[in-house]
């Protein structure tokens, strides 16, 4: 069984990959990495973490330009994340929107997140879900929990395979920061979750 989770993002979407017993962690960063937290980045490396850096930026400042600027980017990204996911799978989930998120920002995260759900349906079909950001959390422990509250949830964790997990146990013994993007990656293992539930429930009804 192959399931895959992605919780979405402009700068550090985060991606749940689950091969039966065996779950992967893949990160997507905005820059380049002479610009990062090399030391974090090279802790999530050797903790299993696959990262991959998008040293994209731009210094356009007309509006037309940037807005024409962030399709070729969210195309780009896209196609970065999806080009790296097993070529089947089960079933392949992500985050929906969350309709609170005001401003521009909120709405450039919507831009690029349907750029890759495009990639996505094109890759695999209707082998895909989305969900609401509440069943999500639900899915970690609690419909409005926080990002402090995910996170507990996350390293309480008693399921064996996360708990076998190089990521969940450098995290757990704080060889890991606790700074971006690793909230995005707990965010993606719940996505996961919400996923594999759903295709679960599919094949009972199916039984």
């Amino acid at each position: 069984m192959i399931i895959v989770g992605i919780d979405m993002s402009k700068n550090s979407p985060g991606v749940c990959v689950r091969e039966d017993e065996k779950i992967t962690f893949m990160s997507f960063i905005r820059g380049s990495e002479t610009k990062r937290n090399t030391a974090h980045f090279t802790a999530l490396r050797e903790k299993g973490v696959h990262i991959t850096f998008n040293p994209r930026s731009t210094k356009v400042k007309e509006y037309s330009e940037l807005e024409i600027w962030k399709i070729e980017d969210a195309s780009l990204l896209a196609k970065s994340i999806v080009s790296q996911l097993p070529d089947h799978v089960d079933m392949v989930g992500i985050e929906g929107f969350s309709y609170g998120s005001k401003g521009n920002s909120g709405l450039d995260i919507a831009g690029y997140a349907y750029c890759v759900r495009k990639e996505l349906f094109e890759k695999y079909g209707k082998k895909m879900c989305v969900f609401a950001p509440s069943n999500v959390k639900k899915t970690a422990g609690k419909g409005n929990a926080g990002k402090p509250e995910i996170m507990k949830f996350f390293l309480e964790s008693q399921e064996p395979d996360l708990q076998n997990n190089a990521f969940w146990k450098g995290l757990s013994k704080k060889e890991i920061n606790e700074e971006k993007p690793v909230d995005d990656l707990v965010d993606a293992y719940y996505v996961q979750e919400c996923t594999r539930q759903h295709y679960l429930s599919q094949l009972i009804d199916t039984i």
